[in-house]
């Protein structure tokens, strides 16, 4: 997205024992769904030290912001963003965290002007595995948590490229008490966008999130990283005849045509078995009953998988079905493990 100047203003901030400098505004969603600016600026003096600052509106919601500073102050993992440093006095809720020079996965998607070249596939998919990674890291069993709110607007993107989960003000704390078959949350503030609804939660009204709501809503990022469109056009779920349908983009992968909806960008640049691979993941991350998505450790290496596939694509190297040894994957009741990957095999 375009910078746009702002005020050059210094924030004397009680609780962050720093001084930081606002120089310029990155991107702001103050007027859209998520009510926050977010600033570069620097801290001690140094443009070494540049951070990204997450300014608030006055309104947002107070407990929203105080579960974020809780979640992030306890959480550090290389795919979620470090907070640095916060602000809450008064209506002036402001967070410090490590400097996302490249803006949102949603800008590298949808917003051609932001001044970045086209993700090319292995971006994407590197990309994908560190959300999925970090994901993982939330759903740990010692600090369960499911976030809420996935979507690519939430995703940062380093100077590596390296992605970064951001906004845990809807996060929520699974007790470590329920039992596996109990651990729902209601997250009745999450604002649930036009195609990221679990449909599993929506419709078929169980008693709140779980991290597999969380699975669902990475499966919608992925297939908008396959096609850079807006989610709400690629999965957005109906009730027809008391069932749940499937999303868009799914019936897309049913009838033949996902093709069409690829993004331009990526055409003649993904291997067949890796695409395959990859639609496989977004489609069982998008199941209708939260029961039959995988978890997102068992995404990550089915991820891992399909980079894989495209970099042995790319040097011409044979895929060998010993390395699916240590990757989950769905097996029909009438197969055989054995029987299974040699399907994979030739379907890719």
């Amino acid at each position: 997205m375009e910078e746009t100047q702002s005020t050059l203003y210094t924030w004397r901030a009680p609780h962050c024992r720093q001084h930081f400098d606002i120089a310029r505004r990155v991107y702001d969603f103050s007027s859209g769904d998520l009510p926050f600016s977010v600033y570069r600026g620097y801290i001690n003096d140094s443009y070494k030290d540049l951070v990204s600052i997450k300014v608030s509106e006055p309104t947002s919601d107070h407990q929203n912001f105080l579960t974020e500073i809780e979640l992030l102050s306890n959480l550090r993992q290389a795919n979620i963003v470090s907070l640095i440093s916060y602000c809450c006095d008064g209506s002036d809720k402001i967070i410090v965290h490590e400097y996302t020079p490249h803006g949102t996965l949603y800008d590298h998607l949808l917003n051609p002007n932001n001044g970045n070249p086209p993700l090319s596939w292995k971006q994407r998919l590197q990309i994908c595995i560190g959300v999925a990674r970090g994901l993982e890291f939330l759903h740990a069993a010692n600090h369960s948590t499911v976030h809420s709110d996935i979507k690519s607007k939430i995703i940062l993107v380093n100077k590596n490229l390296v992605a970064k989960l951001s906004n845990f003000g809807f996060s929520k704390l699974i007790s470590t008490s329920l039992s596996e078959t109990d651990n729902h949350v209601t997250t009745a503030g999450a604002d649930n966008s036009v195609g990221y609804e679990d449909p599993d939660y929506v419709y078929l009204q169980n008693n709140g999130l779980t991290v597999k709501s969380d699975v669902y809503c990475f499966g919608a990022v992925l297939f908008q990283v396959l096609c850079a469109k807006p989610v709400f056009e690629l999965c957005e779920s109906r009730v027809e005849v008391q069932n749940i349908s499937n999303s868009s983009a799914r019936r897309c992968v049913e009838d033949g045509t996902l093709g069409q909806i690829i993004d331009p960008c990526l055409k003649g640049e993904i291997a067949a078995n890796s695409l395959k691979a990859y639609v496989d993941v977004a489609c069982n991350c998008l199941n209708d009953r939260e029961d039959e998505r995988p978890t997102l450790a068992d995404v990550a290496k089915r991820l891992e998988l399909t980079l894989l596939l495209q970099e042995c694509t790319e040097v011409d190297i044979p895929f060998s079905p010993s390395w699916l040894r240590s990757i989950p994957w769905p097996v029909e009741e009438s197969e055989s493990p054995a029987e299974s990957q040699d399907f994979i095999i030739l379907c890719l």
